[in-house]
C-alpha cells in the first residue's frame, strides 16, 4: 500500500500523482494519492494527514510502516511552494508513532538545505523522544538558520 501526500498541478513535474491514480492489475486500490495545491499550511495539512492515514490504517492494518518526510513541503522550500512549518512537519511523525506500529522514516525532497537539515533533526528527536533546545550558539552559518517560522533561533 503507497500513500502520496504531494503537490499537484498540470503545470508542476512530473505532473502524475492524481487522485484518479489508484494501481494497477492486482494492485488496483493500493495505491492512494492525495493531491495538493500550493499554500497549504500546518493546520490545513494536519486535518487531512490525520483523517486519510487514520482511515488508511484501520482500513489497511499495515504490519510496519514507512514514512518519507520530504522536506520540500517546508516553508520556503525553493522548489515546493506548501508553507508547513518544522513542528507542522513533525507533527504528521509524531501522529503516526503513536499508532504504536513499527515504523522505518526516511527523509526525501527539500531543496534549501537550511530547511532539510532543521526537519529531519526535529523528526529524528520525536522519533527519539527528546526535546532540543531550539537556540543554538553563534556560528559562520548563523544567518542561515535563523528563521522564526523554523522555530529556530541563534543566541
Amino acid at each position: 500500500m503507497t500513500v502520496s501526500f504531494h503537490q499537484y498541478g498540470k503545470d508542476f513535474f512530473p505532473g502524475t500523482g492524481h487522485h484518479d491514480s489508484i494501481g494497477e492489475s492486482d494492485g488496483k486500490y493500493y495505491s492512494l494519492n492525495v493531491p495538493l495545491y500550493p499554500g497549504i499550511n500546518d493546520e490545513m495539512f494536519l486535518d487531512l494527514f490525520k483523517d486519510v492515514m487514520t482511515q488508511v490504517v484501520d482500513k489497511f492494518r499495515p504490519d510496519v510502516i514507512v514514512m518519507q518526510c520530504g522536506a520540500d513541503s517546508l516553508n520556503e522550500d525553493k522548489l515546493g511552494q506548501f508553507n508547513l512549518s518544522t513542528h507542522g512537519h513533525g507533527a504528521a511523525v509524531e501522529f503516526m508513532l503513536k499508532k504504536g506500529i513499527p515504523i522505518i522514516l526516511l527523509g526525501g525532497g527539500g531543496y534549501t538545505i537550511e530547511n532539510v537539515a532543521r526537519c529531519w533533526t526535529h523528526e529524528t528527536a520525536i522519533a527519539l523522544d527528546k526535546v532540543l533546545d531550539n537556540k543554538l550558539p553563534p556560528n559562520e552559518y548563523s544567518n542561515e538558520y535563523s528563521n522564526p517560522y523554523l522555530h529556530l533561533e541563534v543566541i
